[in-house]
C-alpha cells in the first residue's frame, strides 16, 4: 500500500510503501526501460554499493505499468537511474562535458571528489550517471 510522496519530476513520481520500500511510476516508456534496465545491471553484478555510498536494490517491476519498486536507502546514497547511460556516456561534446563538470562543482562543493569516485564506481559496471545532483546523489 501507497504512504506518501518521496519525489516527483520530469520522469515521474516515487511514493513510499508500507513494505519499506519505493515505488516509482514512470510517465514516458523509455525512462521506465533505462531504469529498468540499470536496475537488471545492479542485480546481475551484485552491485549494491558505490564507493561507500548505498544503492537500493530492485524489488520488483512491471512492463505494463512502467513501474519499479526498490528497497529504500539510508544517506549516503545513489538513486534514480532513468537519465543514466548502459555501456556508453551520454553523447556530449567535451564543451558540453567541461560544462556539465562546473555545474556539478557548484552543486556540491567540497563533495565533488567523492561524487567523483561515485561517478568512477558506475563507469566500472558501465553505467554512466547523467542527472547527478544532491537530491540523487546524498553524501549526508
Amino acid at each position: 500500500m501507497m504512504e506518501k510522496r518521496l519525489g516527483f519530476g520530469a520522469q515521474g513520481e516515487v511514493q513510499s510503501t508500507n513494505r519499506q520500500s519505493a515505488v516509482k511510476a514512470f510517465d514516458r516508456i523509455e525512462h521506465y526501460l533505462r531504469e529498468r534496465d540499470v536496475y537488471f545491471r545492479f542485480r546481475d553484478r551484485g552491485f549494491h554499493a558505490a564507493a561507500g555510498f548505498n544503492v537500493p536494490r530492485l524489488i520488483d517491476y512491471d512492463d505494463e505499468l512502467w513501474v519499479v519498486e526498490m528497497e529504500i536507502v539510508r544517506p549516503p546514497f545513489v538513486v534514480d537511474f532513468a537519465g543514466a547511460y548502459l555501456d556508453h556516456p551520454p553523447p556530449f561534446s567535451d564543451e558540453d562535458w567541461q560544462e556539465w563538470e562546473t555545474e556539478r562543482i557548484e552543486l556540491f562543493g567540497d563533495d565533488w571528489d567523492q561524487v567523483k569516485l561515485v561517478m568512477a564506481s558506475f563507469r566500472r559496471i558501465k553505467v554512466y550517471l547523467n542527472d547527478v545532483k544532491p537530491g540523487n546523489v546524498t553524501v549526508r
